[in-house]
């Protein structure tokens, strides 16, 4: 059965050439008008599936309390109370901005001084009385003449310590109570919290917030403060504004290095600036073509899928590259145009089907995923490829006859081409260089098992300068985490068994907690003040009666107590400090039932975030219901999650569909697997070769896996495509025309990805590195170990079809004359230059 069928379309593209490229023209110009309305989504969190638990529960957030972002105004001073001066002459400035809902900047220390032991439940309060109680009695102690001291060994026990009950109890209220200000320890850092007005803010308003926000701080003057006060910018209203334009710039920057490179090595390649302009054009039509029917489909590009443009550049212009050689060899051999032409469409043109086809569906099978980074890179690369395959085998080929009648092109005939083309030879040292193939593949294996992935974000992200100098600034500024997690309750009495299951978990996993703070209005507001009052007021008597009898630091540490314990009335929702207030309401401005649960780990670590998702993601109450937490952490768990193992499943899929396709062209699952294996083999040395670099695979490279399954699969299609075409003892030949075209192809791909080493975003480099490493290693495997298993193979079937002949022909050429031997043992007749490949 013939899967694709040429013939007619060289004479189709021979009569038509003119027609076919105004349609190409007007395509193109369509598909740039709508490639140019492609916007660019730089938040990986948003490529988790929408059915998602976590992505729901997001949403839900978002529509009813709001967005949890800010700006951070960092002023880093010299002078602090300089510096706060200027923050207060500023503040009133900023909150009459449309784009600012509030500031903070001083902090309630008062109230929370006032209200400190309300804050502690019964349970606390009792343990500080008992405290109290142990610390008079130790005074007493020491004061009795007729106490010996080794009958107390608690007292001998706190000697050794150093430290008292009471001391502890001392250090454990004063942690509880926030500085005045947003500052360091040594004060030479202040900063100030913006809130946006919106609930829910996109990239356009964080841009239009941040240019009002410092022309306000501009016009103030801040050097008539302090001359040495200096200004940042940070939060993550800022960080979204700084990785889209460094993933937009990054965009920009490789794609001109990107194609600019590969013009330049076709160019080269070939000898010629018109053959590289016909082959970048036609491939620049097809990715408008592309482009275009994205935006009709997804609508925008993410941060893995935005520099497809170069990278499909790189692949697509090996279909050129493979295109034009065969119709420059052709001339050079000093045959027609029309003849040129048919080697071109119907010869090189049904090993391109070949090698698009599975291209295009292992890129295909990528839409299966969940993980919308995989499925739209599917759908982008695989359409990609498709289009690139008609531009090369439809619009190129008549381009070039268009310009060779016209006399453009200018390719000499090179006689001796024509001659050396009938040279037969068998292939040296095949069976050594399989040894050593072998012995490479061995430690590759192994060196696969070194393989690590990279869990921190940290060397992920793309910083700027101005982010990692505000992240040094502000360490130690902020006593919690700026980006809780939000669980969303239905009513107060949910709300206090969703606290209870919490508080459950966080006091049985001692070794490993990953939160600790539980916020909510019922923490900020206890319920229960009466009772806590209660044991107040019997703390205070307990000093008062006592405190005289006490010396030395406990009586210093009660004498202090006692401003705590003048609380004598409970508090309300309203007498909470406004900036405390604001993460309990909703949207709407009512008190919200929902919980905030604040982590205790670095979430940059991917590992901790995975573990923090697992301890709070679901929470299951005593009615039986589960609820789900909301953060963006919690989703970067789940992408991370979802990668790793949707990574290795796409890995597996599309070498299958791979080796489907393959099977189904070539009619047999023998040489299917035959033409996969240097595939196979390239992925097993890409894995060693990781190790010995040290490449880890991280949530932005792993993408790379499935694509050099569709990419590197070319290359073997193509050479063993050329070596059935061209009969036994052919592989030299095959070697110097398609194994040289498969090199440059190859390159001119590893020249698209190498742009990406430019980038700024780490993520991205690693995709170019590790493509760059794949890709050698499976053109290796291709032109080197899979030539040689093919002649290793010839030189088999070869034997025993002499050894079953019976009469063994004396001369070469009575060999030759016969039947001819594939490398995969079937007997076929002697190829013709009209035979269908296919």
């Amino acid at each position: 059965m013939r899967i694709l069928r040429f013939r007619d379309g060289c004479e189709l593209i021979h009569r038509h050439h003119k027609p076919i490229l105004i349609v190409a023209a007007l395509a193109t110009i369509v598909g740039g008008y709508l490639t140019s309305k492609l916007g660019l989504q730089s938040d990986l969190a948003e490529l988790l599936p929408d059915h998602y638990e976590s992505v729901r529960a997001l949403d839900r957030v978002r529509e009813e309390v709001g967005g949890t972002g800010n700006m951070r105004i960092v002023l880093d001073t010299r002078d602090f109370p300089s510096a706060v001066r200027f923050a207060k002459a500023v503040e009133p400035e900023l909150l009459a901005s449309s784009y600012v809902l509030d500031v903070d900047l001083e902090r309630d220390v008062a109230f929370y001084e006032k209200n400190a032991l309300l804050y502690l439940d019964t349970l606390q309060l009792d343990s500080l009385h008992t405290a109290i109680e142990d610390a008079i009695e130790a005074e007493r102690q020491e004061i009795n003449p007729f106490v010996v001291d080794d009958l107390f060994g608690d007292a001998e026990e706190e000697e050794e310590t150093g430290t008292s009950e009471l001391e502890e109890w001392e250090e454990r209220y004063r942690e509880n109570l926030p500085r005045e200000y947003y500052m360091n320890e040594d004060s030479t850092v202040l900063v100030m919290l913006v809130y946006p007005a919106a609930g829910r803010t996109n990239l356009a308003y964080n841009r239009a917030m941040r240019e009002e926000v410092g022309r306000i701080i501009d016009e103030a003057g801040p050097e008539r403060y302090d001359a040495t006060l200096e200004i940042l910018y940070g939060g993550n209203i800022q960080n979204s504004i700084d990785e889209y334009e460094g993933v937009r710039r990054d965009i920009l920057g490789t794609a001109v290095y990107g194609v600019t490179a590969v013009f330049l090595v076709i160019a080269i390649y070939f000898r010629s600036i018109p053959a590289a302009f016909m082959i970048a054009i036609s491939l620049a039509g097809s990715l408008m073509w592309t482009f275009g029917l994205t935006f009709l489909v997804i609508g925008q590009l993410n941060t893995i899928t935005g520099f497809l443009f170069v990278i499909l550049f790189g692949l697509g212009i090996d279909y050129g590259i493979h295109s034009f050689a065969r119709f420059r060899e052709a001339r050079q051999e000093g045959r027609p145009s029309v003849e040129a032409l048919h080697d071109m469409v119907c010869k090189t043109g049904a090993a391109l089907g070949t090698t698009a086809l599975t291209t295009a569906a292992a890129f295909y099978s990528l839409m299966l995923m969940d993980f919308r980074g995989f499925s739209e890179l599917g759908f982008i690369a695989g359409t990609g490829m498709l289009f690139a395959f008609i531009g090369m085998v439809v619009v190129l080929p008549a381009l070039t006859l268009f310009l060779d009648n016209l006399g453009l092109l200018r390719i000499p005939p090179r006689p001796e081409r024509a001659e050396r083309a009938h040279v037969r030879s068998r292939l040296a040292f095949a069976p050594g260089t399989l040894a050593v193939g072998a012995l490479l593949i061995l430690l590759a294996a192994y060196g696969i098992t070194r393989v690590t992935f990279q869990y921190d974000f940290t060397n992920l992200r793309s910083v700027t300068p101005e982010r990692e100098a505000v992240a040094e600034r502000i360490e130690g500024v902020f006593d919690r985490s700026e980006s809780p997690a939000i669980i969303l309750t239905d009513s107060r009495a949910e709300m206090r068994e969703v606290m209870d299951s919490v508080r459950v978990l966080r006091d049985r996993d001692t070794l490993s907690p990953t939160f600790e703070r539980i916020g909510s209005v019922l923490a900020a507001v206890p319920d229960d003040q009466p009772r806590r009052l209660e044991k107040i007021r019997d703390l205070r008597v307990l000093v008062d009666a006592e405190a005289d009898n006490v010396s030395g630091e406990d009586e210093r540490r009660l004498n202090e107590l006692r401003s705590y314990l003048s609380v004598e009335e409970p508090f309300t929702i309203e007498d909470v400090p406004p900036s405390d207030r604001r993460r309990l309401l909703k949207k709407n401005g009512e008190i919200g039932d929902f919980v905030l649960i604040y982590p205790s780990v670095p979430l940059r670590d991917g590992r901790n975030s995975i573990a923090f998702s697992s301890d709070i993601g679901e929470v299951t109450i005593g009615s039986g219901k589960t609820l789900h937490a909301a953060s963006s952490n919690i989703i970067m768990a789940e992408m991370l999650t979802m990668i790793t193992r949707e990574g290795r499943l796409a890995v597996g899929l599309s070498l299958l569909v791979v080796l489907l396709i393959v099977t189904l062209q070539f009619r047999s699952l023998r040489r299917g697997a035959l033409v996969v294996s240097p595939l196979v083999i390239g992925l097993l040395g890409m894995g060693g070769a990781m190790a010995v670099f040290g490449l880890q695979l991280n949530i932005f490279n792993l993408v790379v896996l499935p694509s050099i399954v569709g990419i590197g699969v070319d290359s073997g299609v193509h050479v063993y495509h050329r070596y059935l075409g061209e009969g036994p003892r052919s592989l030299p030949l095959v070697l110097r025309r398609t194994g040289l075209a498969v090199t440059m192809a190859t390159l001119t791909t590893m020249v698209g990805y190498s742009g990406l080493l430019t980038a700024s975003h780490p993520g991205l480099v690693s995709i170019g590195k590790l493509a760059i490493v794949g890709l050698a290693t499976t053109l290796i495997s291709a032109v080197v170990l899979f030539p040689a298993a093919l002649q290793v193979l010839e030189d088999r079937a070869t034997a025993a079809a002499v050894a079953a002949s019976p009469a063994t022909p004396t001369e070469p050429e009575a060999t030759a004359a016969g039947p001819e031997v594939t490398a995969a043992g079937d007997v076929e007749r002697p190829p013709t230059p009209s035979r269908d490949i296919v």
